[in-house]
């Protein structure tokens, strides 16, 4: 059967069962396997046989100390191959001056040296944990040529800064020159006071939108960042106290005195950072990205409480998230969205990349998928729920890419080699356990084991060998179909 064939057969009631969503419970996961489709991009074997050898308490301290492992032969990559990714603004502004229209080289070099992270970086949690912050801060990168520069420096403030204190990144963030622009608080002064930044500070960053605040709160933080700013010769934050209001303030209840500057501003980003209803607001949001589109109120309370107790340590929410008995018994409870899904096809197919065009080639996957990077056109970032990113286009869509991925037509720089991952496998029975042990790493449904092996042998015996000239395309079917699965596609 020719994989067009094959593709056009996913319609049937037999194919659909394992490419569908489906109300029956899939057998769970083994605890390493789960913790690493959580706080990975996808589990390479390489990784895999690391963290099996060390236990899965030695591979989480790990990846909570990013420092520990050596991403130097990466880093040394993207600085050779991506110039601007290490750039100041200083430099950024000369080398890509407006007028030259070529500051979109800023922005494809951004989102490649992202994906290259995401492929190859040993420190996985971290990439991770910057999707996510990325994500909360969220900016619509491709919308001018200020974003397109300043987003650059904004993701390595947030690199810097993700899996540290939540009131450091949110200083970062609240200075960085991507969300000054991207909000309007560059042009918050006393004259007209300009509310975007702080309604969105509130909301979105720090208290949520139930979080107890007010409209006239809403106006007094915007009064308490007049004057922030930034200098568009070196994209550095800049604060003028001839914008700035000086009278009296009164946010959350809290007076600020007359007569100051900047710390106006500073203060309120430390209220906003230890308030409890910020605590509660991030461990929602860190519950559901790591257990359930609907987070179990008791975690998320513990995890409210760690925030406040560590002072905002993210690393301390984590390990409270992980050690949970709702962590553990959450797998299957999300969906990975399309980034997720790409990126973690590559990582454990051991997809090689080369060339120049294999960027193109997967952002424009990523935008008929509708998650290319920071290219959200809200400030409140990307869903994180399985009802978003799951309909019968977007199935379409993956089982799509799978398919391409396979027969090697995604891009010329990509290429995978089904043979390698089946290994010694020559039955349609051993090729879909030797894959389904390599690629999904977990059990399947007699009735799904079944219908792979039927699909693998083509009319023929479950226990016969397959023809040396058809393994390789039996071997890319059964992938495809794999990696278009519901074993696949949750997490």
């Amino acid at each position: 059967m020719s994989l067009l064939t094959l593709r056009e057969s996913l319609l049937s009631p037999e194919i659909t069962a394992i490419s569908a969503p489906d109300p029956t419970p899939l057998k769970v996961p083994d605890a390493l396997v789960h913790f690493m489709n959580r706080a990975s991009f996808g589990i390479r074997q390489s990784d895999f046989v690391r963290a099996s050898l060390t236990g899965i308490d030695v591979w989480i301290e790990q990846q909570l100390n990013p420092e520990s492992l050596d991403d130097s032969v990466l880093d040394a990559a993207i600085a050779a191959n991506l110039k601007s990714i290490a750039m100041s603004g200083v430099e950024l502004m000369a080398a890509y001056p407006p007028a030259d229209n070529k500051d979109v080289v800023v922005l494809s070099e951004l989102r490649i040296a992202t994906m290259l992270r995401q492929l190859y970086s040993q420190r996985q949690l971290k990439e991770v944990m910057v999707d996510f912050w990325t994500n909360h801060f969220s900016v619509d990168h491709p919308s001018s040529q200020t974003l397109r520069l300043s987003k650059t420096l904004d993701d390595r403030a947030i690199r810097q800064n993700a899996l540290g204190k939540f009131s450091d990144l949110l200083n970062a963030n609240a200075k960085g020159v991507a969300m000054q622009f991207y909000l309007d608080n560059y042009v918050n002064v006393k004259s007209a006071p300009q509310e975007n930044y702080s309604r969105e500070l509130m909301e979105l960053h720090t208290l949520g939108v139930d979080g107890g605040y007010t409209e006239t709160d809403v106006t007094e933080v915007a009064r308490a960042f007049t004057g922030w700013g930034f200098t568009r010769g070196n994209l550095q934050f800049y604060f003028n106290p001839r914008n700035h209001d000086t009278n009296l303030k009164t946010v959350l209840g809290v007076k600020l005195a007359a007569n100051r500057g900047i710390e106006d501003g500073e203060n309120v980003l430390k209220m906003l950072a230890e308030h409890a209803s910020t605590a509660k607001f991030i461990a929602t949001k860190l519950v559901k990205r790591f257990v359930s589109d609907a987070p179990p109120a008791n975690l998320v309370e513990q995890v409210a409480t760690s925030f406040l107790r560590s002072g905002g340590e993210i690393k301390v929410m984590l390990r409270t998230i992980f050690s949970s008995v709702e962590f553990k018994a959450s797998a299957d409870f999300k969906v990975k969205r399309p980034n997720e899904f790409i990126i973690g096809a590559l990582r454990v197919t051991e997809a090689a990349i080369s060339g120049t065009t294999y960027g193109r080639a997967l952002n424009m996957r990523l935008e008929q998928l509708g998650q290319l990077f920071c290219a959200w056109p809200a400030p409140n970032g990307y869903p994180d729920t399985t009802g978003y990113w799951i309909n019968t286009t977007a199935w379409l869509s993956r089982w799509n890419f799978a398919f391409a991925l396979v027969e090697g037509t995604l891009d010329a720089g990509i290429k995978l080699n089904a043979m390698n991952l089946a290994g010694s496998a020559k039955t349609p029975e051993a090729l879909v356990e030797s894959l389904a042990e390599r690629i999904l790493r977990r059990s399947l449904s007699a009735a799904d084991r079944a219908t792979l092996i039927a699909s693998a042998a083509n009319g023929g015996a479950a226990d016969r060998a397959i023809a040396v000239e058809l393994l390789p395309t039996r071997a890319a079917e059964v992938l495809g179909l794999m990696l278009s699965s519901r074993y696949f596609t949750y997490r």
